[in-house]
């Protein structure tokens, strides 16, 4: 047989009442000012993230569209290259 628990109807007895914080209405109205002071640089700026999405939008889309020119003139040069008949440029040469 266990011992009766002391510590349980003392527990049930025991109540905190803990004293108000002097500074508590004080420092919450602080937080709230900080907060709103936050909000108004937030809501300054609001203009600047679609003027940054399209300018990343346009910088992409020059920058795609100049390698896509970039790879077209290479293409160009191979095919060039190989349509070249070396054979053919001496023959028309010595003919002048």
């Amino acid at each position: 047989m266990t011992p009766p628990d002391q510590l349980r109807p003392l527990l049930r007895r025991w109540q905190h009442e803990p004293a108000p914080a002097p500074e508590f209405a004080r420092g919450v109205w602080a937080r709230i000012h900080a907060a709103r002071q936050d909000e108004r640089v937030v809501v300054a700026f609001r203009w600047a993230l679609p003027i940054a999405a399209s300018l990343a939008l346009f910088l992409g889309a020059s920058a795609a569209r100049m390698q896509a020119q970039r790879a077209h003139a290479e293409q160009m040069a191979d095919f060039y290259v190989r349509t070249v008949d070396p054979v053919q440029m001496a023959d028309h040469g010595s003919h002048k």
